[in-house]
């Protein structure tokens, strides 16, 4: 190692997050011989053969993209001279930043969230990360676990040894219930959540897409569906559509009529204005519609409760979840816009499931019906589905007879979710 003058003047880290998630960290170098220095920080305290990526000073800074993680210092003249880092008023040993996986969480009674944080720093430093909950009534945290105690909102603060600090805002509701699988639940009732517990809820959805990786994951397909049949505490309601979204010969373009295409929940009449077109509504999930279907039980020119057919529910999933696959119908019929022409075809037989070469996420169905996979555990495959019954999540054996009565197909979505993002094979 050589001496001289060359000191480490400043390092700072950018405030704001690059396209490429990372950070922007500068050197400024006291250079008073003007020498032809470059850089390079290292995720080892010693240079190694993998430490290639030198940056060449300019203007006496380095300035390196990084990822959270902890970073050591080397600088050298134009003859490859390492150079021993000195300082002035510079801590070379900092911690420059503290990122965590989120700034806000939803959370019902029974749910428990793990804060996870990384810090940013330069040379040897103390990592310790301490939690605190601001309310212990609504919710307490123990090494950024955090668990609900009652309804309402706090704040949970996110300290680093040299007080760098973050806050995670925790709302805790019972708009939503733990996922559990009841198929017995109240269906929904008419007109009994406010324009702001619809946006609430609304939300909560995105955050558990986002959770699950985001949208365009089947993590995200996985979420919204597992949301809405096994987190949402009421059943939402069958109803025959009104209409398409596309036009069909002899039914109307209408929208949110046994079919809702947007994103969010429609449980407020305050998402009447983004229908489209109309024809018996609008009526939002649970109110009086008119249905002009002859078919299970239904009597033409009679209302029931406004929901989801079986397509309108995977579709909603899909949409929700960032694939548009636009105004597609039921099953794998011989028309083209049906949901079930999407992705791989695999016939279903025992041979296929026992051999579980599927995944949660992926399509079931048979000619005219359309459903997801929800589930899997060793024995059986959860199916979400609206029935006529209404939305809801229903268990066949592996082994038994029932589900190959009941469906002919699945199908692998890796071609069209491309991500898996976060998920697992059960709630």
């Amino acid at each position: 190692m050589t001496t001289s003058r060359i000191k480490v003047k400043s390092i700072n880290i950018s405030d704001y997050i690059n396209d490429d998630n990372t950070k922007t960290i500068e050197i400024e170098i006291h250079n008073p011989l003007n020498k032809k220095l470059s850089c390079i920080i290292s995720e080892n305290k010693e240079l190694s053969e993998n430490d290639t990526q030198w940056i060449n000073e300019y203007e006496n800074k380095c300035t390196f993209n990084v990822n959270a993680g902890k970073f050591y210092i080397f600088i050298k003249d134009e003859k490859d001279n390492i150079i021993e880092v000195e300082t002035e008023d510079v801590k070379i040993n900092k911690i420059l930043d503290l990122s965590l996986n989120t700034d806000k969480i939803y959370l019902t009674i029974g749910e428990t969230y793990q804060i996870t944080s990384k810090i940013t720093s330069i040379g040897e430093v103390d990592e310790t990360i301490n939690y605190t909950s601001l309310d212990e009534n609504i919710a307490t945290v123990n090494n950024g676990l955090v668990t609900p105690i009652n309804n309402g909102t706090t704040k949970i603060t996110v300290n680093t040894s040299n007080n760098i600090m973050k806050e995670v805002e925790v709302i805790v509701t019972d708009l939503y219930k733990k996922a559990s699988q009841d198929n017995n639940s109240t269906k929904l009732p008419c007109g009994i959540y406010s324009k702001e517990q619809n946006d609430m809820l609304d939300d909560i959805l995105k955050f558990k897409i986002k959770e699950a990786g985001g949208e365009g994951t089947r993590g995200a397909v996985v979420a919204t569906a597992r949301f809405l049949v096994l987190e949402f505490p009421y059943r939402i309601n069958y109803f025959f559509e009104n209409g398409r979204l596309n036009p069909h010969p002899g039914r109307p373009y209408v929208d949110g009529e046994g079919r809702y295409y947007k994103k969010g929940l429609y449980l407020n009449e305050d998402r009447f204005q983004y229908l489209i077109a109309i024809d018996e509504g609008p009526a939002t999930w649970g109110c009086p519609l008119m249905n002009w279907q002859e078919e299970s039980g239904y009597v033409p020119g009679r209302k029931y409760a406004n929901g989801l057919d079986c397509s309108g529910f995977v579709s909603w999933v899909l949409y929700n979840s960032g694939f548009d696959v636009k105004d597609s119908g039921a099953g794998n019929t011989e028309r083209d816009d049906d949901i079930g022409d999407l992705g791989k075809y695999n016939e279903l037989t025992k041979d296929f499931v026992l051999n579980e070469s599927y995944k949660v996420g992926d399509l079931i169905g048979r000619d005219g019906h359309i459903a997801l996979i929800a589930g899997l555990d060793e024995n059986n495959i959860y199916i979400a589905e609206s029935l006529v019954g209404g939305v809801v999540i229903k268990e066949f054996s592996k082994y038994g007879t029932e589900l190959y009565k009941l469906y002919s197909f699945i199908n692998n979505m890796d071609e069209l979710y491309k991500e898996e993002g976060i998920y697992t094979n059960m709630w």
